[in-house]
């Protein structure tokens, strides 16, 4: 394993941070209408599926940096040799790249829609990831730092969906299992990208200073991320109906839109403006992970090759015009997300330990 300086390191509580931040983004807005479409009011049940599968991946991953020595890319160039493993690596910095592409644009069409109708979407990208850059030029430890923020700034963003609750009917949620299970499968599918993000600690690995202790408040974040969603899902069920689920695209901006208090008359403006800060560390911690990946590959600076991957996102961003081709872009990277989580890991688990057991055989 590459040997990192303790002062770059970060103590294992912050995982919880880091694998929270990274999965409670611009997908939290609109995810009950996706996997409405499947199961209905048993999407509860998705919810919970997706976090038992998570732990199980999660569980593979360990398994993977336990037994392996370093992190993805070294593993990689084990397992596949030097050249196969290397261009594995690369595609996967070329699906984090794509997914800064996603929430960047997706965060741009909610201001469009909600805020501001002329934005340019080159501009505010432009900004948004130079301040990108200039928390990522701080190092890993400022990255996690804005993580932490991320996940307790917002928290009473939460709190505001209990005023719903005297306009809600939960009595919907009833019989259980109204849906069969292969829809409720195909809403877990549906919740890939939303649980997406702790993946990656199969390169910020080498950064925690107790990776044993670390373990368990990973765990702790991708069930606190379990109990989000399933929150919201309920809050989003009790108020909504399951045809008004299916006409609106951001259901959590239009109950942020009926809050009123004395000092604030659209609240739906500032949570939007508050969201900023829940993406921000998504994205920095995305490029961070593609620009390790290519300075282990190609070999080429970290801080040269952020540089790179930002202005290769900027200039994608603006391609995307209209909603069917976001919605398709997110289709097509939810499947990807699929492949490399609940495929990928789990053979490149068992590849590994084929590949420990050929070698040793051969020495």
């Amino acid at each position: 394993m590459e040997s990192i300086s303790k002062d770059k390191q970060i103590p294992p509580y912050l995982v919880f941070f880091v694998i929270h931040a990274m999965q409670i983004g611009v997908n939290i807005l609109g995810v009950q209408r996706i996997i409405a479409k499947s199961a209905g009011y048993d999407s509860w049940l998705s919810v919970i599926l997706a976090t038992l599968f998570s732990y199980i991946i999660l569980f593979f991953i360990f398994q993977i940096l336990k037994k392996g020595n370093g992190d993805l890319t070294d593993i990689n160039q084990f397992v596949f040799g030097k050249w196969l493993g290397k261009l594995i690596s690369i595609s996967f910095a070329t699906y984090f790249t794509a997914t800064v592409i996603s929430i960047l644009r997706t965060y741009i069409e909610v201001l469009q829609i909600w805020l501001f109708p002329n934005i340019s979407v080159f501009i505010f990208s432009f900004i948004f990831l130079v301040l990108a850059l200039y928390i990522i030029y701080g190092g890993f430890r400022t990255i996690v730092g804005v993580a932490y923020f991320s996940v307790v700034l917002p928290f009473f963003m939460y709190l505001i969906f209990l005023y719903v609750i005297p306009y809600s009917d939960y009595t919907d949620l009833l019989p259980i299992l109204n849906h069969s299970i292969i829809d409720i499968l195909k809403g877990t599918t549906h919740l890939a990208m939303a649980f997406s993000g702790y993946e990656m600690i199969l390169l910020f690995y080498p950064f925690l200073q107790d990776p044993k202790k670390s373990q368990k408040w990973a765990y702790f974040g991708l069930t606190y991320t379990g109990i989000i969603y399933l929150f919201i899902v309920i809050i989003s069920f009790g108020y909504y109906s399951e045809e008004q689920l299916q006409h609106l695209i951001w259901p959590i901006l239009s109950i942020w839109k009926i809050v009123r208090v004395s000092f604030l008359w659209r609240f739906e403006y500032y949570g939007i403006a508050m969201w900023s800060l829940v993406i921000l560390p998504n994205i920095c911690l995305l490029i961070w992970c593609s620009g390790r990946i290519l300075k282990k590959t190609i070999h080429i600076p970290q801080r040269s090759a952020v540089v790179w991957v930002a202005l290769v996102a900027l200039a994608c961003t603006s391609l995307f015009q209209t909603r069917v081709q976001i919605t398709k872009y997110l289709e097509i990277l939810n499947n990807a997300g699929l492949l490399f989580r609940w495929i990928f890991i789990p053979l490149l688990l068992v590849l590994l330990l084929i590949a420990k057991k050929v070698k040793k055989n051969a020495k």
